[in-house]
């Protein structure tokens, strides 16, 4: 069956960032007096998992949507029971909106995230193959600022997110959303990420064809599910699918 459309996950599948979310999180927080040169990384991690865990039931209790999560008001539980766990107390709802709305200046609005030369090529030349492009990312702020600044808005026909429990990825939903927009099959779609449990997971829940980049994360090739495409980076996607000229099919069919 002929592929109409790919549909792609961003962070360090398309794109990488010029420094960890732990390092920039440890400079807002020196740059406030908070001394955080006593914690490793496998503090922040574990404080992390806690604050995300108990974000993840609030969500789901407080039935929140989607797009849940773009305004700072909306992180003032979590980034405080990630300062407790680190151990840093007494901090104003005040306080908490100053260091979350640096983090999001940072994350989301400044040059901190970019696409790899090789994902450039690699997109461009997909849509100039004809092919329909559309994100599908696991985040809590519209990325669209964020491809309008990359001056790649135009090569994608949809854009979906969500870092919502139940709607974030491995759930199929962003991509969903995605080829209903578009108006194509999901049988006819390849989902391209670089986490297994999140989105070849997504890809199969929905039926698309699976592509994992590994890239960013080489040990994720190892986990891939024999259905799953595996390859390195972006443009060895291009190579891959012209290696399936003319028409890309699926096994089955």
């Amino acid at each position: 069956m002929e592929i109409r459309a790919i549909l792609l996950d961003l962070h360090h599948t398309l794109t990488t960032t010029k420094s960890s979310v732990i390092d920039v999180v440890r400079q807002i927080m020196n740059n406030h007096g908070l001394d955080t040169s006593h914690l490793s990384d496998a503090l922040f991690v574990a404080a992390l998992d806690k604050a995300d865990q108990v974000m993840a039931s609030y969500q789901v209790s407080n039935n929140v949507g989607p797009h849940w999560g773009a305004d700072p008001e909306d992180w003032l539980m979590f980034d405080r029971i990630f300062l407790e766990e680190l151990g840093f107390h007494g901090f104003t709802d005040d306080d908490i909106l100053t260091i979350e709305n640096e983090f999001k200046a940072i994350t989301r609005d400044s040059d901190w995230e970019y696409f790899t030369e090789d994902a450039l090529s690699a997109i461009r030349t997909l849509h100039a193959m004809g092919f329909t492009l559309g994100i599908c990312t696991k985040r809590n702020d519209n990325p669209q600022g964020f491809l309008s600044r990359s001056k790649v808005a135009d090569l994608f026909e949809t854009v979906q997110w969500s870092g919502v429990a139940g709607y974030a990825k491995p759930s199929p939903y962003t991509l969903l959303e995605a080829v209903k927009e578009i108006g194509v099959n999901p049988r006819r779609c390849l989902f391209v990420g670089n986490y297994v449990g999140v989105d070849v997971e997504a890809a199969l829940r929905c039926e698309m064809i699976p592509v994992l980049l590994s890239w960013a994360n080489p040990r994720e090739a190892d986990k891939a599910p024999p259905e799953c495409i595996v390859l390195d980076k972006p443009t060895d996607l291009v190579e891959w699918i012209r290696s399936q000229s003319p028409h890309l099919r699926q096994d089955s069919e």
